[in-house]
């Protein structure tokens, strides 16, 4: 249950860093965890993250998966809200999520897939909690082919753009870490990654 939830702090993480303008409260769970971060003020990393996540001037990275996913199919042309965006919507809700109403992000924002992998997580250590193992064996299910279906499949090249862009140093960091994480987790390698989360779940 321990690891399962060491896994959701630090996906919880992760969305957070990708989905809104940084906190000081953020901010200093990121200096918990990277060195990138020692420096780093809050305004400095507003401006970063408005720059790298909000576009959409030139250093915009955008966080869709649509956008790395279907520009072959469109003649290279990028498009918000594709066939992807409409698949993890309806996992979601299979997993009894559902966007709140009013939410700006579109279902295949970076962050929202990363909430949902929070969201399985957490579901997992409440059955292992319960005692109930199959329950449990189904939400490692779920993430498994979330991971290798869905987050995966655009991930990487979600990091070859940013790192493209010259982001800040620290966004670099972070989606490097993302994508650690997240290919660790498809092989089971997860010991120096799930001491981040532990560290998190200590400092919240």
């Amino acid at each position: 249950m321990e690891t399962a939830l060491a896994r959701a702090a630090l996906y919880n993480l992760l969305a957070a860093s990708f989905g809104d303008l940084p906190t000081p409260q953020l901010l200093t769970a990121w200096k918990e965890i990277l060195p990138e971060a020692a420096d780093a003020s809050l305004d400095e990393m507003r401006l970063a993250y408005t720059r790298l996540l909000l576009g959409p001037a030139e250093g915009y990275a955008p966080p869709y998966a649509s956008i790395y996913l279907e520009a072959e199919s469109r003649g290279g042309k990028p498009l918000l809200m594709g066939a992807e965006a409409a698949a993890v919507g309806e996992l979601y809700q299979q997993a009894g999520l559902e966007i709140a109403p009013g939410q700006p992000r579109l279902p295949d924002h970076l962050a929202l897939e990363l909430q949902f992998m929070q969201h399985l997580c957490s579901c997992e250590a409440n059955a292992l909690n319960q005692q109930n193992e199959q329950e449990a064996n189904r939400w490692r299910a779920m993430q498994q082919d979330f991971l290798q279906n869905h987050l995966l499949s655009w991930l990487p090249a979600f990091v070859e753009k940013v790192n493209a862009v010259g982001a800040h140093p620290l966004y670099r960091a972070l989606v490097e870490l993302t994508l650690e994480f997240v290919r660790s987790e498809t092989v089971g390698q997860l010991s120096e990654l799930r001491h981040a989360g532990e560290v998190l779940c200590a400092t919240m």
